[in-house]
């Protein structure tokens, strides 16, 4: 492709229709038709794109003038909608987590290749330039071998609504729907092997029959270990990631949007996304939230410190269909790996959850 990519986006809400405000803001894309999203929100946003509103997914992707679709439905819906977009010959750029299973994941990864066009998983964080740079340090030895590493994304929910969001048989579970730390650890450290899962649920009305507080455990590559905490059952929330190594370690603070690298040559300190404004936007969310775990509504715009990376993303899309090889660091997202390697990690740990037991991925 070398001129216009007409974009049809699927999914109209939160992240979906800042997605299709970021295409048709690019050079070289347009948003060409929308569907989707709770209430009015699809109409809506064609109005104030001045593109086309389809009456269904199916119709959005028979469309001949469209060229790529970006998947941001639900996930319950994600392969419904790859599987669709594939039939029709489109490029797909699919939001995480990709499928709720491995089995759809490898359905949709086939379907593409079959259908010769390109698949690129929507993980943001790869898209953050503190966490690029990270991923070139810790690359080049900067902390020797990782052999430990701990995460953490924990906050308090009063209760659950009823909303898609809220409900683990829609989204996967906290596992799936956040997603990034699996995503980032395997993408620093490799995929993991083994997997060990314990999880309870609060006790009421509220908490019943779901897994409120999930504590992961990992074996990974070369025989580190990790151990990860989940859950909206949590009265101190956390979001953190460390990363230790023989010669140094690596901290990421998410609720002060900083990375604090330390190495034999002494202590690094930078932001999260490596822009200042963005950097600062991360720092006001978290402070707003005190803690507490609150979904977005379709009405909520993004906020700045991923509007950035969004953008990025969409550009890496483009690029990568008019032609530009994708950069070496990105080629997971566009070859499987990233997406596989997650959804391989969390199903192998939900499994664990029932089997209560280790379980290899």
């Amino acid at each position: 492709m070398t001129s216009m990519v007409n974009v049809g986006i699927i999914g109209c809400g939160n992240f979906g229709a800042e997605l299709a405000r970021i295409v048709d803001s690019l050079e070289g894309m347009r948003a060409a038709a929308v569907v989707g999203g709770a209430d009015d929100s699809a109409r809506r946003l064609a109005n104030e794109l001045g593109c086309d509103c389809e009456a269904d997914a199916g119709k959005l992707a028979s469309r001949p003038d469209i060229d790529a679709i970006v998947v941001a439905s639900p996930n319950f819906l994600h392969k419904e909608h790859v599987l669709l977009a594939a039939k029709h010959g489109k490029h797909i750029f699919c939001e995480k987590p990709i499928a709720l299973s491995l089995a759809d994941c490898d359905e949709m990864l086939r379907a593409c290749e079959h259908a010769s066009v390109r698949f690129m998983a929507g993980h943001i964080m790869h898209f953050m330039g503190g966490v690029r740079r990270v991923k070139r340090m810790i690359a080049e030895g900067a902390i020797g071998r990782p052999i430990a590493v701990h995460a953490e994304r924990t906050g308090w929910m009063e209760g659950a609504k009823d909303d898609w969001k809220h409900r683990p048989e829609l989204t996967g579970g906290y596992l799936f729907h956040y997603i990034h730390e699996l995503d980032l650890v395997q993408a620093y450290l490799g995929p993991a092997r083994e997997a060990f899962l314990a999880g309870t649920g609060l006790p009421g009305a509220a908490g019943a029959g779901r897994h409120d507080i999930l504590l992961l455990s990992l074996k990974l590559q070369g025989d580190a270990l990790g151990t990860m905490q989940y859950g909206s059952g949590f009265r101190w929330g956390e979001h953190s990631l460390k990363i230790n190594g023989t010669e140094g370690a690596v901290l990421f603070d998410f609720k002060r949007s900083e990375i604090i690298v330390r190495t034999p040559d002494g202590i690094e300190r930078f932001g999260m996304n490596g822009c200042a404004e963005e950097d600062e936007d991360r720092v006001r969310s978290y402070l707003a939230m005190e803690g507490k775990i609150a979904f977005t509504t379709a009405n909520d715009r993004p906020p700045l410190f991923l509007r950035g990376p969004m953008r990025l993303e969409m550009e890496c899309f483009r690029d990568c269909l008019r032609g530009k090889p994708a950069a070496g660091e990105f080629a997971p997202l566009f070859d499987g790996t990233s997406a596989r390697s997650s959804i391989a990690t969390a199903e192998a740990a939900m499994a664990s959850l029932h089997t209560r037991d280790w379980v290899q991925i």
